[in-house]
């Protein structure tokens, strides 16, 4: 029991560390273990209750603390665009320059190519260079 408790305090000391938790998160977290151990240790009706209790706490909380989704969805359209033009978000401005072209120059009349396809990988460019741009913005050098 003791080694349990001590993975679960260093794994949530490793998340706050890491920035993958704030200390606001910490209490509904906590209430979830101690329900999932009530659970386990035969108070099924408490246990369950202080699960059902911490999610919707946790949920609240994340929602307030991060908002919406429209930030997942903003990161979900830049990684979309680094897997189209093939690039990663270590790569620069130039590099994403070079492998739209790349893809521009295949996506040719005769090589089958279409205005679509075109579209979204301008559209896919545009986003990138946009990404790149604003952490350059805010990197310290």
């Amino acid at each position: 029991m003791a080694l349990i408790i001590a993975l679960i305090v260093a794994a949530l000391g490793w998340a706050i560390w890491k920035r993958k938790l704030t200390a606001a998160q910490l209490p509904p977290i906590l209430l979830g273990i101690a329900g999932a151990f009530l659970a386990a240790r035969g108070n099924l009706l408490i246990g369950i209750a202080a699960i059902g209790i911490a999610v919707t706490w946790y949920r609240g909380m994340t929602w307030r603390l991060f908002g919406t989704r429209a930030k997942q969805s903003d990161q979900y359209a830049i990684d979309k665009a680094r897997f189209m033009l093939g690039v990663s978000r270590f790569d620069n401005a130039e590099y994403i320059r070079e492998r739209h072209a790349a893809l521009m120059r295949k996506n040719t009349a005769e090589t089958g190519g279409s205005e679509e396809r075109a579209r979204e990988l301008n559209a896919a460019r545009d986003l990138l260079l946009q990404d790149v741009a604003a952490r350059s913005r805010q990197s310290p050098d």
